[in-house]
């Protein structure tokens, strides 16, 4: 499994003097749109934020802020750890293990307050800006999810796992993660989640979806 990236939010709250150009645009702009929300911000505040003249902002994304929303929920989701899960030998030979690594893949994935805060803006854009929310599945949760189903599909195919249903099944273990680690947050306070209440939702989510669907 290949290493996971540093995340678009890591960039943002601890800003280095060795990130490329791109990605102290893509920062600036996740900032700006966490700050202003989409429809508040401009593409020059973005480029005074990003610290570059208006044209190069323009010359990287002639077609405007959409398509910079889009490289920015792009890069977030270049972060999230377990894309490649479905192939991973290791995993899938001990889905404790696998479930697990999701578990806290995901939970790590949405840790920094800054996600939290950056997907409550798509939400609450999204009702003016559909084609966001189109946007940042597209790029990323799709993929993600897609990524854990083919997981435990695989489980089943091999008889590790009783699945007859792969879509639902991924959907019942990653809902048990993210009801905590996410959606608790989106609703109220935001700020991270203790590591020790981390390990125990996942334990218990790992722990209750091998209940049900582990082969005796």
């Amino acid at each position: 499994m290949t290493s996971p990236k540093t995340s678009l939010f890591e960039d943002v709250l601890s800003p280095s003097s060795q990130e490329s150009r791109q990605d102290r645009i893509l920062a600036a702009a996740g900032r700006m749109f966490i700050q202003h929300g989409f429809e508040g911000v401009s593409m020059d505040v973005i480029a005074k934020a990003a610290g570059v003249a208006r044209q190069t902002l323009y010359n990287r994304f002639p077609e405007g802020k959409e398509s910079l929303f889009g490289a920015v929920a792009e890069r977030m989701w270049q972060a999230f750890p377990v894309m490649d899960i479905a192939s991973d030998e290791a995993a899938l030979s001990d889905p404790e293990a696998g479930l697990r690594l999701i578990g806290l893949g995901v939970a790590h994935f949405w840790s920094p307050p800054l996600a939290v805060d950056f997907l409550r803006m798509v939400i609450s854009e999204g009702r003016r800006f559909p084609q966001l929310i189109q946007r940042f599945f597209e790029v990323g949760k799709t993929p993600a999810v897609s990524a854990v189903r083919n997981y435990i599909a695989e489980l089943g195919n091999r008889g590790t796992l009783r699945i007859n249903d792969a879509e639902l099944a991924s959907q019942q273990f990653l809902g048990m993660i993210d009801e905590t680690v996410l959606w608790v947050r989106i609703m109220g306070d935001n700020a991270a989640l203790p590591q020790a209440r981390i390990n125990q939702v996942v334990d218990q989510a790992v722990t209750i979806f091998l209940s049900h669907y582990r082969n005796e």
